[in-house]
């Protein structure tokens, strides 16, 4: 049987006798499953899949939101001839991050972040450590969180960078800004018309219901440059969206990769 035909025959054997509440929770699973969802956690995610398509041998990462480190640090295990470039603007994450990884000579910190334009910005958190730190001020009522502790930060370009660097080759873009990940590609057009940029990860989810950011808006980007956009799965599989589906705009966190068609193919 197809997947629409047996789609069909449970419906037709469980619609009936299926609460609303019951639904949403069977939903939710088989959506996590997949990865919608499942993004949260580094060690879960399935985004250690996502080294895989790294071609090189000794990559650079430029690691967009790089808080405390930590996702460095499981990168640089992978690639130990790696390196990385850090971007950070929270006073208080920086503290953490220079001591995890300043004396790491394969590690440039950056105490900026990026977007689509140099400028100083409000960051807003709910405490002085934190994985929700956005340039939006998100309503999080509804999880009975305030986003109270304000810094204001420095922001430039991707662009500017890449420029001010020399840099010929980022083989992984790895975004984890809360909900700003657009503003960053949008700061790095010259980088991708250049085609420096081999493989991008993002996370998409709730943060983008506050900056107003679609999966849409992240398929045309990405179109612009011929990269196609796959969904990252706890298993670490790439699940390659063949076209955009409005289905796909499911604001529960989950990791993205696009590159080249034949780079995801090949995983």
């Amino acid at each position: 049987m197809t997947p629409r035909r047996i789609a069909r025959y449970l419906l037709n054997r469980t619609s009936g006798m299926m609460s609303f509440d019951t639904a949403v929770i069977i939903a939710k699973q088989l959506l996590a499953a997949q990865g919608m969802g499942a993004g949260g956690d580094i060690a879960t995610s399935g985004e250690f899949g996502v080294l895989k398509l790294v071609a090189a041998s000794e990559p650079l990462l430029f690691d967009v939101g790089g808080h405390v480190g930590t996702y460095t640090q499981e990168f640089l295990k992978v690639f130990p001839r790696g390196r990385s470039l850090i971007f950070e603007p929270s006073a208080s994450h920086l503290v953490h991050l220079r001591q995890n990884l300043a004396a790491n000579p394969a590690v440039t910190i950056y105490p900026v972040g990026l977007s689509d334009k140099a400028a100083e910005l409000p960051l807003y958190k709910d405490k002085d450590i934190s994985g929700l730190a956005s340039l939006s001020q998100r309503r999080l009522d509804y999880m009975n969180i305030k986003l109270e502790v304000v810094e204001t930060v420095t922001v430039r370009t991707l662009d500017s960078v890449v420029e001010e660097t020399g840099t010929t080759a980022i083989d992984l873009l790895k975004m984890d800004v809360e909900g700003h990940e657009l503003a960053v590609l949008k700061g790095g057009n010259k980088t991708f018309e250049r085609g420096i940029v081999k493989l991008v990860q993002f996370e998409f989810g709730g943060c983008n219901l506050d900056t107003h950011t679609t999966l849409q808006d992240f398929y045309y980007f990405f179109k612009t440059y011929n990269f196609a956009i796959g969904l990252v799965q706890p298993s670490g599989r790439i699940q390659i969206l063949e076209k955009y589906d409005e289905f796909y705009e499911q604001y529960r966190t989950a990791n993205f990769v696009a590159a080249p068609r034949h780079v995801l193919a090949g995983h």
